[in-house]
């Protein structure tokens, strides 16, 4: 069965940004595929959190 990956977007601010990280290693665990962090025009950090997911569409 093939796997689904979902991605979620958390905002933070820089002192922020390693609580969001280890909330979502923590959470995801080995189904964590991958964390980019983007800093924003207002000097805020969104954190896009990758992972495989256990929802299965219908067919």
């Amino acid at each position: 069965m093939e796997q689904v990956e979902m991605t979620v977007k958390r905002k933070a601010f820089l002192e922020e940004l390693s609580k969001v990280v280890d909330d979502a290693v923590r959470e995801y665990g080995p189904r964590l595929k991958r964390i980019e962090i983007v800093e924003d025009e207002k000097g805020c950090y969104i954190v896009w959190i990758t992972y495989d997911s256990d929802f299965r569409p219908r067919p």
